[in-house]
């Protein structure tokens, strides 16, 4: 049932405190003595008063504010059509400046046909792999086991900061991991480190039913783990090609693949990578990102509004514009100054909040 009448929706706004409370990652906390008053305060009326000139026409009526967790507060206001911007609204010179003012990081979300309860709407979530899911560039750690990690860093950063085109900096940093050991992905699967609050957020997710995927510029065999890892129903990455001899050649299956595998040889006296992606696979990039996001939405008929994206590269912006909430997590300069929305918080499981599962989930 819609709690709304006519054509309203809902405008949710979600105030993040940059400096919280240490438990500020546990859902459901209860209330602590560092909270601020006058932060909740300002985040209530004084909030609303400043925004009623950023919506009109539309009419604003502010029908909740609330603490949902440690230092984290959000209002609900009913907002009639046209709608506002989230994204013109985050941008907009008086919110940054209100933001600074009382040290705090606003997210904006609209749900054009909200329900009674505080729950967004929401059927699939698309999340970034490296330094999203996971804390590590997984090619950064290709690099360091061959000793050359300044060098495909270097390309990495500018690359996540939109200054060198993704595909031209995927295939340069390849080039120069030739010789890799096939079995490095073992390695890495012992080192590579899963965000905090990553299982939180993807368990959450799964508990609401909503389809989880990670789409990620970088290699299948990680992305494939960390499905496994965290019970994702989709995975999609790049495929690198070992190169092929004339010995006898043995086939594995990775998930998401069948990578070849040579035999050593003069130049390289084990089995190695060649540098070289997969002919046969679409390499991700930032248009491949929007391709899966808008597949998955066609394929399953899912309203675009009830869609989430994550990501903290440049390659991930094409895929947060085209969500229905996009949110730039922890992310690159440039990202984060395109991002419709962007956090940088500490733990993944602060989005619990902004999607409606704070302390409130017990109360309706």
């Amino acid at each position: 049932m819609n709690g709304h009448q006519g054509d309203d929706g809902r405008l949710i706004i979600t105030f993040f405190a940059r400096e919280r409370p240490s438990n500020a990652g546990s859902v459901g906390t209860s209330r602590g003595q560092d909270d601020s008053k006058a932060q909740s305060m300002a985040c209530g009326s004084a909030f609303t008063q400043l925004m009623e000139p950023q919506v009109s026409p539309a009419s604003l009526t502010l029908e909740h504010h609330t603490r949902v967790g440690p230092g984290i507060f959000q209002s609900r206001y009913s907002v009639s059509l046209p709608f506002p911007n989230p994204k013109k609204l985050r941008h907009h010179a008086s919110i940054a400046a209100f933001e600074a003012l009382h040290a705090l990081e606003i997210v904006f979300d609209i749900v054009p046909h909200p329900p009674t309860n505080p729950l967004r709407p929401l059927k699939l979530a698309v999340f970034d792999m490296d330094s999203t899911l996971i804390n590590e560039e997984v090619i950064d750690e290709l690099a360091r086991s061959i000793n050359l990690t300044s060098a495909v860093s270097a390309i990495t950063a500018r690359a996540m900061n939109g200054e060198i085109e993704f595909e031209q900096s995927l295939r340069e940093r390849l080039a120069l991991l030739s010789g890799v050991k096939a079995d490095v992905w073992e390695e890495l699967k012992k080192t590579v480190t899963i965000a905090a609050g990553a299982r939180e957020l993807i368990e959450y997710l799964r508990a609401r039913g909503v389809m989880t995927v990670v789409v990620s510029g970088g290699f299948a065999p990680m992305a494939s783990w960390l499905k496994e890892q965290l019970g994702l129903d989709h995975a999609f990455a790049n495929h690198v090609r070992r190169p092929i001899s004339s010995s006898a050649v043995r086939r594995i299956d990775i998930s998401l693949n069948q990578l070849a595998e040579c035999p050593p040889n003069d130049a390289y006296p084990y089995t190695h990578l060649s540098g070289d992606l997969a002919p046969e696979y679409p390499i991700v990039t930032p248009e491949y990102k929007r391709h899966v996001l808008e597949s998955l939405i066609q394929e399953h008929s899912i309203p675009v509004t009830e869609t989430l994206v994550v990501g903290d590269g440049s390659n991930d912006l094409l895929m947060l514009h085209a969500a229905g909430l996009g949110i730039a997590w922890r992310a690159k300069e440039r990202v984060q100054r395109e991002a419709p929305q962007r956090l940088n918080g500490t733990t993944l499981s602060d989005l619990i909040y902004i999607i409606g599962g704070g302390v409130e989930d017990g109360n309706n």
